[in-house]
């Protein structure tokens, strides 16, 4: 089978890998049929994280059953649309029964496809074939008409939305949100779309991009249109934080209002990060952060999309064939989505 790989810094290659097979019991292998590259991809491709090649790459996508141990061929007959947590996880064990399936006992801290320590056994989404371990817990079938360009990203940028918005918004009724776009670019818009669409809240999505602005615009999504992130004059009740930056994340922080929350999606390389902290702790602050539960977020996130009011196809900015994905992998879009 053909898989495209991560060799080094800002390079890409095809390799040929033998066909996959069912090992053993609660098996699955699914031919990917959406891969959507993460925010995350690019800055990984091109040396800006900690994450260092030779690795397969990919760990947005949904797919079809290809063939399934015997066990399970009653639960998902050869040919079910699924999607996939990015996060290997075993359903069971002591972390996955607390529902942090992101920290999964059963496999080495932080196990996912298409990102190390994980990708090296598991392997990685652009591939023809892809083998699901704890199939009965990793697959959820998926509806038949559901747009599976749309939903290539439901594994981790898709599912953010629920740990940045959706978990906190029955808390926090009418709440003023603000959405802080950057760097996480499609996780910022996912999120200011799905606030938009559910109308659980006044929502506002600011950004110093031109072409992201322009999205947020022709989508309906009121916009705070900045050259560069200014001293905040507004405050908020939910700021949802994607920028990535240091000067987001100022901005983020500093638009907090009286007992507000703070959730962020960015990923800053260091452990030296400021805070205005006496501030946060005089408006009774609440900050979440960490890796998203994709497992947990897919099923929370998944029945807006199967009615119809959330529509996250409406984020897909690029599309490309899968012979042409090491190539389009490279190209500077918001939302790209291989298809096959």
């Amino acid at each position: 089978m053909k898989q495209l790989v991560f060799k080094k810094k800002s390079v890409l290659e095809w390799e040929e890998k033998p066909n996959l097979g069912i090992q053993s019991q609660n098996q699955a292998i699914v031919e990917p049929l959406a891969i959507a590259r993460c925010d995350l991809d690019l800055p990984i491709i091109h040396g800006k994280t900690l994450f260092r090649a030779p690795f397969p790459i990919g760990h947005e996508f949904v797919g079809q059953i290809k063939s399934i141990s015997d066990d399970l061929i009653h639960s998902f007959p050869v040919g079910t649309k699924v999607v996939v947590p990015f996060q290997i996880s075993c359903g069971i064990c002591p972390s996955c029964s607390n529902f942090h399936t992101n920290s999964c006992e059963s496999v080495p801290y932080t196990s996912a496809f298409g990102m190390p320590p994980g990708a090296g056994h598991f392997g990685g989404a652009l591939s023809e074939e892809i083998l699901i371990p704890n199939a009965d817990h990793m697959l959820h079938a998926l509806q038949p008409n559901l747009n599976l360009v749309g939903l290539a990203s439901l594994s981790d940028n898709i599912a953010e939305v629920w740990k940045l918005a959706g978990q906190f918004l029955e808390r926090r009724k009418d709440a003023k949100i603000l959405v802080v776009g950057g760097e996480a670019a499609s996780i910022g818009l996912y999120t200011a779309l799905f606030i938009h669409q559910t109308k659980k809240g006044e929502i506002f999505y600011a950004d110093t991009n031109k072409k992201r602005i322009d999205l947020a615009n022709k989508l309906g999504i009121p916009v705070l249109e900045f050259e560069n992130f200014p001293k905040p004059n507004l405050k908020f009740d939910l700021i949802c934080d994607a920028s990535a930056s240091k000067e987001g994340w100022e901005f983020a922080t500093r638009s907090m209002g009286k007992n507000a929350i703070l959730s962020s999606a960015s990923i800053f390389w260091t452990n030296k990060l400021e805070i205005p902290y006496l501030e946060m702790y005089n408006q009774g602050a609440e900050i979440f952060l960490g890796r998203v539960e994709s497992k947990h977020s897919i099923l929370s996130i998944l029945p807006y999309i199967e009615s119809g009011v959330f529509t996250p196809e409406k984020i897909v900015t690029q599309t490309a064939k899968f012979e042409d994905a090491k190539e389009a992998w490279m190209e500077e879009s918001i939302k790209l989505v291989i298809t096959r």
